[in-house]
């Protein structure tokens, strides 16, 4: 059975039929989803628990085990992972970062559960309450210390960069369930999750998840909605005009060359391509980068770099063009996932597609700016909404003939 099947309407045979185990398994996605949104800990137990229930599931039913685009892509990555760590400078540091080919797994176990159109759309609006409150948690904290610049927005991950990066994806599914659904409950979930979402990004002042926020909004109402484009930038305009100066100031920052952030992300970059000149197959390792980073630091650099602050430089510097090549291959197949057609139709379903597509999109703009491909807060939520992208393909399938839901 594949993932796109709505396996709600196949409960005519006992074949069909959801056994015990694969209702824990099921449960026990809620809860990935419940805690996508907050840290890492909730993250990695409720992971855990789904894919082992999940992982029984498959063995005993093999026709559970979908089938998604990520497979080959997921296994060049590993690959590349793991020929990268064979030739590391420091390979101690880098094997146990071989843990990263593990992510892709989501797409698969995501599109199992989500498969089953009642659970799907359960998951989700269990996330967007879980991403609501999580939002409304971090513009508490943020007030209790003060509620201006300097201070940032942090929410339950403790960082603003990897908090910027988690809002940026709620932000955008919530505006492609506004834009694409017409239930008024679902509609106003939506809204309230955007609204406590962006008044959280505005206050974590990342410029990269703000410039991200922005693409993937424009992606969005490009392919879905393209006469609000002069509504969406009227709104950024009028918003940015209307925001505290801190804020006003923080933004105008991204593109003076002279600003010491961007001087030094500028350095990290140069030194990591100084890396990549001379490791180019395979690059320096995942690992000890902060050390490795003191070789190649230029004179100007005053920042001692444990990561790179980029992806693509990032990827060259670590995992060279071997790994690059792999990462490209992956990410594509995050898009074949979502699978969204040239102009969306209305619905939950297309609604989810829709704004995968778009928060890959500006995960990858942010990522230009961020290494926030090496976040496993990210990478949890990321992988995750790939596989209930792949599995919404048939949410709205009619029901197989002589089944009863």
């Amino acid at each position: 059975m594949t993932a796109g099947t709505p396996q709600d309407a196949l409960e005519g045979t006992p074949a069909q039929r959801e056994t015990s185990l694969e209702r824990a398994a099921g449960w026990s996605f809620l809860l990935l989803a419940a805690a996508l949104p907050w840290s890492i800990a909730p993250m990695g137990i409720a992971a855990a628990l789904c894919a082992a229930l999940t992982l029984a599931v498959w063995l005993r039913r093999p026709s559970r085990r979908p089938s998604t685009p990520v497979l080959w892509p997921a296994l060049a990555w590993a690959a590349a992972l793991a020929l990268s760590a064979a030739f590391a400078l420091d390979r101690e540091a880098s094997l146990p970062r071989l843990t990263k080919a593990l992510f892709p797994l989501l797409v698969p176990l995501a599109a199992t559960h989500a498969a089953r159109p009642g659970r799907g759309r359960r998951a989700l609006a269990v996330l967007l309450v879980s991403a609501t409150l999580a939002a409304t948690f971090g513009l508490v904290l943020y007030a209790l210390h003060g509620a201006a610049w300097p201070n940032r927005a942090r929410g339950a991950v403790g960082h603003y960069m990897t908090y910027g990066g988690q809002l940026l994806l709620w932000v955008t599914l919530a505006v492609a369930v506004l834009a694409l659904e017409r239930a008024r409950r679902w509609r106003g979930l939506a809204l309230v999750t955007a609204l406590a979402g962006g008044l959280a990004l505005a206050a974590t002042f990342t410029r990269s998840a703000w410039l991200g926020l922005a693409v993937a909004l424009a992606t969005l109402l490009g392919l879905a909605r393209p006469r609000w484009l002069p509504a969406l930038a009227a709104l950024l305009v009028l918003g940015l005009a209307l925001a505290p100066a801190s804020i006003r100031e923080r933004a105008w920052s991204a593109f003076d060359p002279a600003h010491p952030t961007n001087l030094q992300r500028t350095c990290m970059w140069q030194s990591g391509l100084a890396m990549f000149r001379d490791h180019p197959l395979t690059g320096v390792g995942t690992g000890g980068i902060k050390e490795i980073y003191d070789r190649y630091m230029l004179p100007g650099a005053t920042e001692r770099a444990g990561h790179l602050h980029s992806v693509p430089v990032q990827i060259l510097a670590t995992m060279g063009l071997a790994g690059l090549a792999a990462f490209a291959w992956l990410y594509g197949s995050l898009f074949a996932c979502a699978g969204l057609v040239p102009k969306p139709r209305s619905g939950l379903a297309a609604a989810v597609r829709l704004g995968v597509t778009a928060l890959l999109v500006g995960f990858l703009v942010n990522g230009l700016f961020e290494w926030n491909f090496g976040d496993e807060e990210l990478l949890y939520p990321l992988f995750t909404l790939a596989g209930v992208a792949w599995a919404a393909r048939g949410w709205d399938a009619p029901p197989a003939p002589g089944s009863a839901r």
